[in-house]
């Protein structure tokens, strides 16, 4: 059976474990990042109000289901609890968008 060779790796190089656990400590807790009481209220009527994920034919259970921002709270700071920005996806819709808009190829 083949093996596969070892890869070399400086000692500045850092692991993925690492590197994400140093990008966590820079960005914050949720409560810092705006995610408080206020915004748990909005989120909780939103869901009450629209508990399917906006996709078609998407028929997650209601119990894995996020409230995303239409327009970033990044780009739109004032719009953070407007309950005309929200929209319901799944965790799987919702990791794909966030993806899709914060990688470095996104469209400006």
């Amino acid at each position: 059976m083949p093996v596969r060779p070892p890869v070399f790796r400086p000692r500045w190089h850092k692991g993925e474990d690492q590197r994400r656990r140093e990008f966590d400590a820079k960005r914050g807790s949720a409560r810092q990042r705006g995610y408080d009481t206020a915004w748990e209220k909005v989120r909780a009527r939103h869901l009450a109000l629209h508990p399917t994920c906006c996709v078609p034919g998407c028929r997650t259970p209601t119990d894995r289901l996020n409230v995303d921002h239409i327009e970033s709270v990044r780009e739109a700071p004032e719009r953070r609890l407007d309950p005309t920005n929200l929209r319901t996806l799944c965790q799987s819709h919702h990791s794909a968008r966030t993806s899709r808009d914060h990688s470095w190829n996104r469209k400006i």
